[in-house]
């Protein structure tokens, strides 16, 4: 009988202790379910930005705390997004974020480890708590050649012929007002945006400004017309090109792709209005403006004078081939809008963003090191000894010398660890070009300690989107040692939670800022000679200013704000052409640091950005290193010391009085490829404008005469292909009969001259076409043509 009351007691016991034990940190439990709705109905851009909608249902007490989500636009880079919550007891809450990518390399992604972490109160204390439903973010991708074609409209069904367009591979997605994000990040999956018949006005303001940061940082807005536009495109209407004020009735040729093609319908209703001066009318009706253009920072809108899914022009067979045609004309490539290609983080961390992590260091030379030993063997110590005989005191020589050893190690130390000691030091670089108004490009900031702790970097809002560099993927992300980014009122900060001495922490990414001020270039191309004014409006001081044509760069000198500076630059060409692509071949060889970033900063405008701003006119561009800051980057509550160094890029016309003979080679040619079936791996591989990654497809090789031809008299008198034919087939169009001209793979070299009619393989624009098929064993390489246009200028 004891032996059972025994064990009672001991069951009892037990009992007692497991009820009154607390649970430890990280396993509290509370009555919360998550349910997360990622992207546009499930569906994001490998590394590209989405919106993510979070329902919290708390089914307990009232809870307060910290959700963190995290995310990896690529494998060397992540952080968590910081959502601060309340949740009263029973309730239910719907927020929204922006996350700035996924990718499937990140460590989370594959392993299935919690992406949603929990916490009561602030997460620094590490409070961890459990919940239900959704734990991970599992979205499905979408192809990287794919265009994304977004559609805010009250009747989706509307526009269902344009579902799927001809030559391309696209996915149109209907938008709802709950997947507009308030961030310009949030919409970056997508790649055309069409509002028709849709009230943007009833969007909240932040939603509508992210739409107008999405066009500036590269996006394409496809703009219908409404009879009640001004109303009912809220903040948007301000930046169209165009405003509808006027109803009447068109014609419907512009709508034609052929002169012989007959259109099922007679007129179209058009609403119409002044035309900024800025935009560009694409297509007319009976003298109206039809579509129209215009460029909005690194984005632009396409904007028509009819609603986009009205009948009969929504029901036309040959709709979806003209608005193909017509979205072509923003000009932005097939595979991403935004220009940077696949893999941005990753590529513009080894490319652009380790050199920030450079800091100058007070070293010693080898000669410095030797006098100081010296001054220690043969000045001291033999000084020391005879005071000390002198003195008799020969017997504290066992203390004196270590002492004196030790006082110049510490002064040895201190000189050159004293910028590492004395303040937190901050690396800032920037490559930015000029469009609209606006500076577009890439930013990069590195944090040096000078001692461990917490250390908060703060950004402004809208004009940087940082992404942490992650040293080590893989183990995951844990907040307590990686970043952490949280959303103020009116910057964004990015929390390093525990950062020892002297380390480094990287924030880069996409930036842009809105500026008053440019280069004003009054030059003039006459005779090889290159001469006139370039008047500096930036509110930046610029320590070297230099023209970049071709692979050629001419400095012209610093220059401060509101300067002018004066050309005077002889030329080896009649041309000046847009910058060509560097190869990376050779960088880091600099023993001047601040040398070796600037190479760094010209190979990433290279790399990342001439590809977007030579548009069509292949315009050389002024180009000046600034040690100003663009963005205003600081550390919050620390002293800091800031190296800044920024490449500011923007094109400009130079007036010419080119007559005669002339040829040009692919350098001096604008070309774009457009893809109709297939993908683009990499352009320009190692810095050659003639090598190319591609899968097997179809593609269209586009050149266009540079802008000094413009609106003169030109006569082709030959042109001439170089080719590497292996695995490819080759093909011209005629402009004048729609044929093409198909080049026998066994030749390595065609031309066509005055016998051949060679003009007629040319638009009025000077624009040649090559279709190329490529068929091979998987291998993606390519060497594209090498091309020779001659020809001559009337007088």
């Amino acid at each position: 009988m004891q032996k059972y009351i025994k064990l009672l007691i001991s069951f009892i016991l037990l009992l007692v202790v497991f009820v009154s034990t607390p649970l430890p940190i990280g396993a509290e439990r509370v009555q919360i379910k998550i349910t997360v709705d990622e992207g546009f109905d499930g569906k994001v851009k490998r590394g590209e930005g989405f919106p993510v909608n979070v329902k919290l249902e708390n089914n307990g007490e009232a809870f307060s705390g910290d959700l963190l989500v995290n995310f990896n636009p690529s494998y060397n880079s992540g952080g968590a997004l910081l959502l601060p919550v309340e949740l009263p007891e029973g309730s239910t809450k719907t927020y929204q974020l922006s996350l700035p990518g996924m990718t499937e390399d990140g460590y989370s992604y594959n392993q299935n480890t919690e992406m949603i972490q929990l916490y009561k109160g602030d997460w620094k204390k590490g409070d961890k708590v459990t919940f239900s439903g959704d734990k991970i973010i599992k979205p499905r991708f979408i192809n990287a050649n794919e265009l994304v074609i977004g559609v805010l409209s009250e009747n989706y069904d509307r526009l269902k012929e344009l579902r799927v367009l001809p030559s391309t591979s696209a996915q149109m997605l209907p938008l709802e007002e709950e997947m507009i994000p308030k961030q310009g990040l949030g919409l970056e999956t997508v790649d055309y945006l069409i509002i028709d018949e849709y009230a943007v006005s009833e969007l909240d303001d932040q939603q509508q400004q992210a739409i107008k940061e999405w066009i500036q940082s590269g996006g394409v807005l496809v703009a219908g017309a409404a009879p009640d536009a001004s109303s009912s495109y809220g903040e948007l209407y301000s930046i169209l090109p165009m405003k509808l004020e006027n109803e009447s009735f068109g014609s419907v040729d512009f709508l034609k792709s052929t002169e012989t093609e007959t259109i099922p319908f007679e007129s179209i209703n058009l609403f119409t209005g002044a035309v900024e001066k800025e935009a560009q009318v694409l297509n007319t009706s009976a003298g109206l403006p039809a579509t129209i253009k215009k460029e909005f920072g690194n984005g632009a809108i396409l904007q028509t004078s009819f609603s986009l899914g009205d009948q009969p022009l929504s029901t036309w067979k040959g709709y979806s081939t003209w608005f193909k045609a017509f979205i072509d004309q923003a000009g932005m490539s097939n595979t991403n809008a935004n220009h940077y290609g696949q893999d941005l983080y990753d590529r513009m961390y080894w490319e652009f963003v380790e050199t920030n992590e450079y800091f100058p260091a007070s070293n010693y030379s080898i000669p410095q090191l030797i006098v100081i030993m010296l001054i220690y063997l043969v000045v001291i110590v033999p000084i020391l000894y005879v005071v000390l005989r002198k003195l008799d005191k020969r017997e504290h020589t066992w203390w004196i010398i270590p002492s004196i050893a030790l006082v110049m190690s510490i002064i040895v130390f201190s000189l050159g660890a004293k910028d590492r000691i004395a303040e937190s030091q901050l690396n800032q670089m920037g490559v930015y070009q000029v469009k609209d108004g606006t500076l577009v490009g890439l930013q990069a900031s590195t944090l040096l300690s000078n001692t461990s702790g917490e250390y908060k970097i703060q950004v402004p809002k809208g004009q940087f989107y940082p992404i942490p560099h992650l040293s080590d993927n893989i183990q995951g992300f844990d907040p307590s040692t990686g970043a952490v980014l949280e959303e103020k009122r009116e910057v964004n900060e990015v929390v390093f939670p525990n950062v020892g001495y002297w380390s480094t922490k990287t924030i880069y990414g996409k930036a842009q800022k809105e500026i008053e001020g440019a280069f004003t270039a009054n030059l003039s191309l006459k005779n090889n000679q290159l001469t006139g004014t370039i008047q500096n409006g930036f509110p930046y001081d610029f320590e070297e200013l230099f023209i970049w044509s071709g692979n050629t760069k001419f400095k012209l000198g610093a220059v401060k704000e509101g300067e002018t500076i004066k050309v005077d630059q002889k030329i080896k060409q009649n041309f000046l052409a847009g910058p060509l692509m560097l190869s990376n071949a050779g960088m880091h060889q600099q023993t001047d640091l601040e040398k070796m970033k600037i190479e760094k900063l010209e190979y990433a405008a290279s790399s990342f950005l001439l590809g977007s701003m030579q548009g069509k006119n292949n315009q050389p561009l002024i180009a000046g290193i600034t040690k100003d800051s663009i963005v205003d980057v600081t550390l919050e509550g620390k002293k800091e010391k800031q190296k800044n160094l920024n490449l500011i890029l923007s094109p400009f016309v130079a007036q010419s009085d080119l007559t005669g003979e002339f040829t040009l080679t692919n350098e001096m040619l604008n070309s774009k490829m457009e893809v109709i079936r297939g993908v683009i791996h990499e352009e320009n591989v190692s810095g050659s404008v003639n090598e190319i990654f591609m899968e097997d497809g179809e593609y269209e090789y586009i050149h266009q005469f540079p802008e000094q031809l413009k609106g003169k008299q030109v006569e082709i008198t030959s042109l001439n292909l170089k080719i590497n034919n292996q695995f490819t087939q080759y093909s011209i169009l005629n402009r004048e009969t729609g044929e093409y001209f198909e080049i026998n793979p066994d030749q390595k070299s065609v031309t066509l001259n005055k016998d051949s009619q060679v003009n007629q393989y040319f638009s009025k624009e000077g624009e040649l076409l090559i279709r190329i098929n490529k068929s091979g064993n998987g291998d993606p390489y390519v060497i594209l043509p090498t091309i020779t246009v001659k020809g001559v200028v009337a007088p």
